[in-house]
């Protein structure tokens, strides 16, 4: 099966237990047969150290984003620039077609001022770089501009990022499983959910980082905002429970393949029972084993 699309929640869509978590990554697969199936990584933001390998696609993104928003204000200064134009213009009796043109750029001006956030504070951007040393040196907005283009291009060839790399995100192989559907319009049914019965841990500053990645991305042709969401959230509201079988596949049902050639035990088995050379191996215990 192919890794389709990953979405990320602000806060988690499902609840373990009645908890609600800060997050939650969910992964949508695209099985041979046609099947729809997701898994979702709960995520905590209780850690005292970050998450390294979180924090690698946060890096990432954060590229994009201040790439965008330099974009976003170059326009800002050209759609100032063409009023200042159009107001000169029209004291002389110009033409309108610069003064609709003026006008364009203004309403996208509008559209992306917007008072900054508490999440701006602590996030470098390029704003140094935005500021040229006259105005209307084309010859330094371009070697700006491939100046960018090259920066971010020699940051992303070395990222291969791992959705679900061992321990840092993926900290289980045992889940909560049922049938339910897409979170999202047209809210497709009949999709396999699987709920990592372990969170993952990072910290606050990266939950702020992540919220502000999302939340304040600016389209860099238009200014306008991006993300749709309420009360710093893009997550649809739990669901009531509508019937349908759950399953949770634990420890006992279901050895990872380096427990079963540490035990010699093909299937499952019982956790207190401490087989040989199991015991030696990490593993983190769910957040509600009992259940």
């Amino acid at each position: 099966q192919d890794l389709i699309h990953i979405d990320w929640k602000v806060r988690s869509e499902h609840k373990l237990c009645g908890k609600q978590y800060d997050a939650e990554m969910q992964l949508y697969y695209l099985h041979q047969y046609g099947n729809l199936e997701a898994v979702s990584v709960l995520i905590n933001a209780d850690g005292e150290a970050p998450n390294d390998h979180f924090q690698k696609m946060l890096d990432f993104f954060q590229l994009k984003f201040n790439a965008d928003k330099s974009q976003c204000r170059r326009r800002q200064r050209r759609a100032r620039a063409l009023l200042s134009n159009k107001s000169s213009t029209q004291l002389r009796g110009g033409s309108a077609s610069s003064s609709s043109e003026a006008d364009e750029e203004f309403e996208n001006y509008n559209a992306a001022e917007s008072p900054p956030s508490e999440a701006d504070e602590g996030f470098q951007d390029f704003d140094e770089l935005d500021s040229p040393p006259s105005r209307g040196n084309n010859l330094y907005q371009n070697i700006q501009n491939r100046f960018l283009r090259l920066a971010h291009r020699r940051e992303a060839i070395d990222l291969r990022w791992d959705p679900m790399e061992p321990w840092e995100v993926q900290k289980t192989v045992h889940f909560w499983a049922y049938t339910g559907s897409t979170t999202e319009p047209p809210c497709f049914e009949d999709v396999k959910w699987r709920i990592m019965d372990v969170p993952m841990t990072i910290t606050h500053p990266q939950l702020i980082q992540l919220k502000k990645l999302m939340f304040d991305h600016v389209d860099p042709n238009t200014c306008k905002k991006t993300s749709t969401h309420y009360e710093e959230s893009n997550a649809r509201p739990v669901q009531p429970y509508r019937g349908g079988d759950i399953y949770r596949c634990k420890r006992s049902d279901y050895a990872s393949d380096l427990e079963r050639v540490a035990s010699g035990r093909r299937r499952g088995f019982v956790l207190r029972e401490k087989w040989k050379g199991v015991d030696m191996l990490d593993y983190v215990e769910p957040e509600f084993p009992d259940v």
